[in-house]
């Protein structure tokens, strides 16, 4: 049983194989990618995360570098030396309109306001800070006028319209006097923008919050308090629907501010899928084509099984045949030689007759007798002579024909005529037609001989056949007086004539006689094949 399906089962167990083998090359792809991803992912974050650090260090900078020009000036700053020192600073770093420094007394008024362009854009001169901070948040920043340290509040929504991380530090004169605090307001998205600039940036997002676990993004803080900002941020987190798992987190402390950072692919990269589908489609039609072709091969095996035994049986049937038909080939020659022979029996009878009487004319009678007979007994001697029994040579028919007259008719070669014989070498025709044709040939050969050559005249006879398709011309010409063009075969008295018109009924044919330069008969026949 196994062995007759052995070649099934070896197809069975290869594809089984192959699949196994793409399954562990397709996991082992997918989990090549997926340590790709989290690689990726990885050192997107710690670059986020380094970014996020080196703005902070700028952040840092700017504030304390403001503290210093405050504390080292002789007198306090206006606001024109504060506009100044400050665009000076941030020259290089692009912050533009990107920070608000306030004055505010110990009162908590607002002195003085200043952006790097504009003095007070928004009016808060003269303005209460109660307005704009909580209770608590007041208390905080009456207890920071008598520190010597830089405080970070939670970032908060401006009136100016962006998101902004407050500092604030003590503001004194050079006598030490206490003059309230300097509150720098520093616009979010400066910090948060560094993630967002490198070529890469549309596969990730990331995810900021501060403290308790406020959110914020590049335009927003999302702490419940008042939003002035129209804008939004199209790359928050929330607008791509994923949880905390997606994201690879770490925290910064910013100024004892704890800022947690998140990175995370927005889309998982379809290549994965697709390439799994891809392999399975293809390695389907590898099984599907290697099956077809197993069973096309099957196929064509038994196919050539068949075909080898009926070769077999075809070979044996053709040995049978070929010894049937060279049994056949035996027995027709056997009986073309007994016709033959038959014949020749009655020519030597006819034979013995002659020579037993003493009537010329009946003598005459029974030799034209004997010449037909011979004419038809050449025709059997020459199909089993052969290998084709059923065609004759018509060339060397009439050649030998000829030659057996002149011995019956015992001419001396003085007597004899010149003879033209045009039958073409490649003629062959069949014995239905070779027999009458034959016997039509003896009658006008003899009667040339018998009749034709009188005196002193030329002896010649002319013997043409041609040939069209399957219509043939027999032309006899010979220098004799020739027959009458007007005689009728059944009225002439003439055995032989009759004869030949008879016989070329038999052929299809028609007789024609005419007298012009010689005496000639044309024969138009048609062959029996």
């Amino acid at each position: 049983m196994i062995r007759k399906y052995r070649y099934q089962l070896l197809l069975l167990f290869s594809l089984l194989f192959g699949a196994i083998i793409l399954q562990s090359i397709l996991s082992n792809y997918q989990l090549s990618e997926q340590k790709k991803y989290e690689s990726d992912l990885l050192k997107k974050h710690e670059e986020t995360v380094l970014r996020i650090d080196t703005g902070i260090d700028v952040y840092s900078t700017v504030v304390s570098s403001l503290r210093a020009f405050i504390e080292n000036s002789i007198e306090f700053p206006t606001e024109i030396q504060i506009q100044g020192f400050i665009n000076d600073l941030i020259e290089e770093i692009n912050f533009k309109d990107s920070i608000v420094i306030s004055w505010i007394d110990t009162n908590q008024v607002f002195r003085y306001s200043v952006t790097p362009y504009q003095i007070d854009p928004n009016k808060l001169k003269g303005k209460q800070v109660i307005d704009l901070r909580s209770n608590g948040e007041i208390e905080k920043l009456d207890s920071l006028m008598y520190m010597d340290s830089i405080q970070l509040f939670h970032p908060i929504n401006l009136l100016e319209g962006w998101a902004a991380f407050p500092f604030n530090f003590s503001a004194r004169n050079s006598d030490g006097e206490i003059l309230g605090y300097i509150a720098p307001v520093l616009n979010v998205k400066y910090l948060l923008n560094y993630p967002y600039l490198n070529n890469n940036d549309g596969l990730f997002m990331h995810h900021f919050t501060i403290g308790d676990g406020i959110d914020i993004s590049r335009e927003v803080v999302y702490d419940n308090t008042k939003i002035y900002n129209t804008k939004r941020d199209k790359e928050f987190y929330k607008n791509f629907v994923k949880d905390d798992t997606y994201f690879i987190y770490s925290s910064l402390n910013f100024y004892d501010l704890k800022l947690r950072i998140g990175t995370a692919y927005k889309d998982k990269p379809a290549s994965e899928s697709s390439l799994f589908w891809i392999a399975y489609f293809w390695y389907a039609v590898l099984c599907f084509l290697s099956v077809v072709t197993f069973i096309q091969y099957w196929k064509n095996n038994r196919l050539t099984i068949e075909a080898k035994t009926s070769h077999n049986q075809i070979s044996v049937k053709n040995r049978q045949l070929e010894h049937n038909v060279k049994s056949i080939q035996l027995l027709i020659k056997e009986i073309h030689h007994r016709v033959k022979n038959n014949m020749q029996v009655m020519s030597s009878l006819l034979n013995l007759q002659i020579r037993n009487l003493d009537d010329g004319e009946s003598k005459a009678v029974l030799r034209d007798s004997q010449r037909r007979i011979e004419s038809m007994a050449l025709v059997h001697q020459k199909l089993y002579s052969t290998e084709d029994l059923t065609n004759v040579d018509v060339h060397e028919y009439v050649q030998q024909l000829i030659f057996y007259i002149e011995a019956t008719l015992d001419l001396d070669s003085n007597n004899r005529p010149v003879k033209e014989l045009f039958v073409p070498s490649d003629l062959f025709l069949p014995m239905d037609t070779m027999i009458p044709l034959g016997i039509i040939i003896n009658e006008l050969v003899t009667n040339s001989y018998k009749h034709a050559f009188t005196g002193e005249n030329p002896r010649w006879i002319r013997l043409k056949i041609e040939v069209n398709n399957s219509n043939y011309q027999l032309i006899y010409c010979d220098s004799g007086p020739g027959i009458s063009v007007e005689i009728n075969p059944s009225e002439s008295g003439t055995l032989g004539l009759e004869l030949i018109h008879i016989l070329a009924d038999q052929l299809n044919g028609e007789v024609y006689y005419s007298k012009e330069s010689s005496s000639c008969v044309t024969i138009d026949f048609l062959s029996t094949i």
